[in-house]
């Protein structure tokens, strides 16, 4: 076997995952690495939990199978999620729910919903709206004063021939108040069709959603009744992206 590099990454509760790879592909490590939650080591600090690296075919445990040159882009995809992950799974100050999380005038859109449920699009249209987008993976609440933050990193556009580009047009932003919770998710041939939650409700949608509540049950408790009682919630069905997007915003005002 060649030569590794090796980093660390350390969790804001100090334990720490190693990636070892081939040197020449460090520079697209360090462009995936997860933008809050994980401290970049070069020598082992915490401990380390899980050991991943790369072939040519899929993610590997190194030293124990060959490490590739050119893993393709599904392994790195997998290798990203997995660092994320660790990550979010162990932050401490902030609460992460899966979400797509939009600003728009001083306030935030808050779209929980897993993964497949069309954030990604519903973002990618409400930067063509004019909003910035903070992430279409993660939003961050912190469980002191409910506002919000997202987890910023790429968005994956899916292309009229099926191909995915990756798009960094996420943004950073200071932490903002939500405006509107909205649970809502594509279905093909739907119209932009939902009605308003009661709070009990929209605090339940949002811990089921909250990927830190196991480890932090209390703060994500806070976080979840802290957005719930500064913004009104609705649940159900949109249309195309571009229609949905124009409703919520205007809802947001």
């Amino acid at each position: 076997m060649g030569a590794l590099v090796r980093v660390w990454g350390v969790a804001e509760n100090n334990e720490a995952i190693e990636l070892a790879l081939r040197p020449h592909l460090l520079p697209e490590l360090v462009r995936r690495w997860p933008p809050v939650g994980l401290a970049r080591h070069d020598s082992p600090s915490g401990a380390v939990l899980l050991s991943r690296g790369l072939s040519n075919d899929w993610v590997i445990i190194p030293d124990l199978e060959e490490s590739g040159d050119h893993p393709p882009a599904m392994a790195w995809d997998q290798l990203e999620q997995t660092m994320t992950a660790f990550a979010v799974q162990r932050l401490s100050h902030l609460v992460a729910v899966h979400a797509a999380t939009i600003a728009w005038k001083g306030r935030a859109l808050v779209v929980p919903a897993a993964s497949g449920s069309g954030k990604s699009t519903l973002s990618l249209a409400a930067i063509d709206a004019g909003a910035d987008v903070l992430s279409d993976e993660y939003a961050l609440i912190d469980p002191a004063t409910g506002r919000v933050t997202g987890w910023r990193r790429p968005i994956d556009a899916l292309g009229s021939d099926g191909s995915l580009t990756r798009r960094d047009v996420a943004v950073d932003s200071e932490p903002l108040p939500a405006g509107l919770l909205a649970f809502i998710e594509f279905r093909t041939g739907s119209r932009n069709e939902w009605r308003p939650m009661a709070g009990a409700e929209a605090v339940s949608e949002l811990l089921a959603g909250c990927v830190t509540a196991p480890l932090r049950p209390i703060e994500s408790m806070d976080a979840a009744l802290l957005v719930a009682q500064s913004a009104p919630a609705i649940k159900g069905t949109r249309g195309e992206a571009t229609d949905a997007v124009r409703e919520l915003l205007a809802m947001l005002e």
